[in-house]
């Protein structure tokens, strides 16, 4: 569905490949001639800037869910570690060097608290489930585009421009809530987080039943 030609509908996503999400500015619709036209350009321009967003979202997981893995991964060694260690040193007539095992220990719960205060594993699932969600919205969008396109040029009148305008900004306000709902989210956590540290507590260990 996606092209680099706007006069066809659609729009091309590669404006902002990297960075934060921007704001983007609405084109010129002043010099379109008619109002399948201006409809065309406008569908363009918010696809291109719905796309933009999932990409954003897509690229931005990546290094959340390494951090995660690294972390994780990190934790279980530790603790593995400092469970068998003691067990082994004691076996070995090394009673001495068995309180390293709880040193291992230790590293393996900085591992998890960096992870959950740095929301790493929380972030990756965030952001892979806000991709899936604002997916779905666009491919529903793109869908109906040429539903809105036959209506338009068969019977271009205010009625049906209007009535696709609305659509527009219909699918701009979900989309938007979605992105809204996940930044609510994060500013939740982040301020619980800073709470946390602030009153010298330790997030918690995961129990079995949370992995």
């Amino acid at each position: 569905m996606v092209s680099s030609n706007a006069s066809d509908g659609v729009a091309s996503s590669d404006r902002y490949l990297t960075g934060d999400l921007r704001a983007v500015e609405i084109p010129d619709l002043s010099s379109r001639g008619d109002s399948v036209a201006i409809i065309r350009e406008l569908f363009s321009w918010v696809e291109s800037f719905a796309v933009d967003s999932i990409n954003w979202y897509t690229r931005e997981k990546v290094s959340k869910a390494r951090w995660s893995r690294l972390l994780r991964l990190a934790a279980v060694l530790s603790f593995t570690l400092g469970t068998v260690a003691p067990v082994v040193a004691v076996g070995m007539g090394w009673s001495k060097e068995a309180i390293w095992g709880y040193g291992l220990i230790a590293a393996g719960a900085c591992c998890v608290a960096i992870d959950k205060v740095c929301g790493f594993s929380s972030s990756w699932m965030r952001y892979v489930s806000t991709a899936i969600s604002l997916n779905r919205q666009l491919v529903l969008y793109q869908a109906s585009w040429p539903r809105i396109q036959v209506k338009m040029t068969q019977e271009s009148n205010s009625q049906y421009f209007s009535e696709a305008v609305q659509e527009i900004i219909d699918f701009v306000d979900g989309f938007s809530l979605v992105m809204e709902n996940e930044t609510l989210a994060w500013v939740s956590e982040f301020q619980s987080h800073i709470i946390q540290l602030e009153s010298g507590s330790v997030p918690a260990l995961p129990t079995q039943s949370q992995r």
